[in-house]
């Protein structure tokens, strides 16, 4: 099962540490004095109410040509699902953790498609949210993921597969009316990769190293956020998710 179809079936999702800068949290009294003035600062006051946690799910769905030694070529796709969860020590900066499994996906070459076997995956993060005036924001975000499967073809043995990834990025997006937030998304990325392809060992990295998309954040409740995202250009991909700051 391959296409944006079968990823809508296979992928939920979490939100990346910017969708827990979207939830406004329940106010708490900094405190009072006898006198009737608060005892915080307005600046002490929104740091004790902020959210400090963000938990998600996520789906990821991506298409790409791969290149690998020898002028080896492959078209690949591949389906993930990842659990994560973010921690704001600042109400700009965003610290992530996630885990989950590639579901499947297949590389594509001269002798036939390889599909991929069910496999771990894993990835640390950083957003930084570097630009907010309440209307527009600018977010910038650092990824680095691994994950590991095994491809197998009809008639041929299993052959092992590992990719390391690191992607710096941008988003530049506008709030309409604190529900809805589109974005422009821009990001640079490289790592490689380690495969067995017909009894050898090759290496490879993707033929595109730039994703350019837009995507769209979308407040359920207070607490509540979904995201979707499309990109067009570069690497192919689309996700989406859901994520609960608290």
């Amino acid at each position: 099962m391959s296409g944006p179809r079968g990823a809508a079936r296979w992928l939920l999702a979490l939100v990346l540490g910017q969708a827990s800068l979207w939830v406004a949290a329940p106010a708490r009294a900094c405190g009072v004095s006898a006198s009737g003035v608060a005892s915080c600062s307005l600046a002490e006051h929104a740091e004790e109410v902020r959210p400090h946690w963000a938990s998600g799910v996520s789906g990821l769905y991506t298409s790409t040509r791969l290149r690998f030694d020898g002028s080896l070529d492959a078209d690949q796709t591949r389906y993930a699902a990842l659990a994560a969860l973010a921690y704001l020590p600042t109400a700009a900066l965003v610290l992530q953790a996630g885990v989950g499994v590639a579901l499947g996906g297949s590389l594509t070459l001269p002798d036939g498609k390889h599909e991929f076997s069910p496999g771990p995956t894993g990835s640390l993060g950083v957003d930084w949210r570097a630009w907010d005036d309440g209307r527009f924001f600018l977010l910038l975000s650092a990824v680095l993921s691994a994950s590991f499967a095994h491809t197998e073809l009809p008639g041929a043995a299993q052959a092992s597969y590992s990719a390391l990834d690191l992607r710096i990025g941008g988003q530049f997006g506008i709030d309409v009316a604190g529900v809805l937030r589109p974005y422009a998304v821009a990001r640079a990325f490289g790592g490689p990769v380690f495969w067995q392809y017909q009894g050898e060992d090759v290496s490879g990295t993707d033929a595109h190293h730039y994703q350019l998309g837009a995507g769209l954040g979308v407040r359920l409740s207070r607490h509540l956020n979904a995201f979707v995202e499309g990109i067009p250009l570069g690497e192919q991909a689309l996700s989406l998710g859901v994520g609960l700051a608290f």
